[in-house]
């Protein structure tokens, strides 16, 4: 007699199917939702302010969520970044000043012209704790194109409190840390 091994596979497959991890959720830090203020075409000599690629450090420039206990990092399951981390700030920081300063072409690309005025930021640290602790650290430099203006360096440290008990709770705090980030550099580029 010969036993069919389909009603044991089928069985089998069923309840590895309940086993299913929850599918991977990707997340933003939401700069492509931010809209411009400003409707009216800018003049033909509207200045230009380059924002460079955001410097991260090597263990959070992934697309990870990341979440520090002590000296240990434990990454998200489910959730991940739609992009490299340091995109996702860069972004949001353009689409932030863009916003904020809407007599400036704010690009993060690069243009046929070089820009009045590049931004340069380097994030020397971003966590968030287990306890919702958030913190960022960072330094920039406001390059003008004109030589015999000065580089204008500063630097800032924020924090935030949220809720780690969800990806979407770390993303919140994580783009709530880069926001003010954002302030404090629009409050230190200058008009033009």
């Amino acid at each position: 007699m010969i036993r069919s091994a389909a009603p044991s596979a089928l069985l089998t497959l069923a309840l590895l199917s309940g086993c299913a991890a929850p599918p991977v959720q990707f997340y933003t830090l939401g700069a492509p939702a931010i809209a411009q203020t400003s409707n009216t075409a800018l003049p033909a000599t509207a200045p230009v302010l380059n924002v460079a690629r955001v410097a991260l450090p090597d263990y959070l420039d992934n697309q990870d969520i990341m979440t520090r206990h002590g000296d240990q990092l434990d990454r998200s399951p489910n959730g991940r970044w739609g992009s490299r981390l340091s995109q996702g700030v860069t972004d949001l920081l353009a689409a932030r000043l863009g916003q904020d300063w809407p007599h400036y072409i704010v690009t993060t690309q690069p243009l046929a012209e070089t820009p009045a005025l590049r931004l340069a930021v380097n994030i020397n640290r971003l966590d968030l704790d287990s306890n919702g602790q958030g913190a960022l650290q960072a330094d920039w430099a406001l390059v003008p194109s004109d030589t015999h203006r000065p580089i204008l360096r500063s630097r800032g440290s924020f924090t935030a409190q949220g809720s780690m008990a969800t990806d979407a709770g770390k993303v919140a705090l994580t783009r709530d840390l880069v926001e003010q980030l954002a302030s404090r550099i629009e409050s230190t580029i200058p008009h033009p």
